[in-house]
């Protein structure tokens, strides 16, 4: 997955159009998908409009870092551990106090 996201409030990241998301669920080691792939799906079927095949065709707003990365990613993922900008720095990192 990848896409150019801006961080534009609290509660809103801006994911650019043109985002590439991933395809394949994450599945649960007994073959079943979990919690966070059926939210993600739910998203995807709600911004359904705006993506077309493994692409968004909009700019979406999603309401949070890892709502951003359950979309992106389809689940199994924490977006401030995944998400880095351009010089490879997480969010995390910037938000921890050292």
């Amino acid at each position: 997955a990848t896409g150019e996201a801006q961080w534009q409030k609290r509660n809103e990241m801006l994911l650019k159009k043109g985002a590439q998301l991933k395809m394949d669920p994450p599945l649960k080691k007994d073959g079943s998908i979990g919690f966070d792939v059926r939210f993600a799906e739910k998203l995807r079927g709600d911004l359904a409009a705006k993506i077309s095949g493994d692409r968004t065709t909009e700019d979406i707003v999603l309401k949070s870092v890892n709502e951003l990365g359950l979309f992106l990613y389809y689940g199994g993922t924490n977006g401030w551990l995944v998400l880095k900008d351009q010089a490879g720095k997480t969010i995390d990192e910037y938000t921890v106090v050292k």
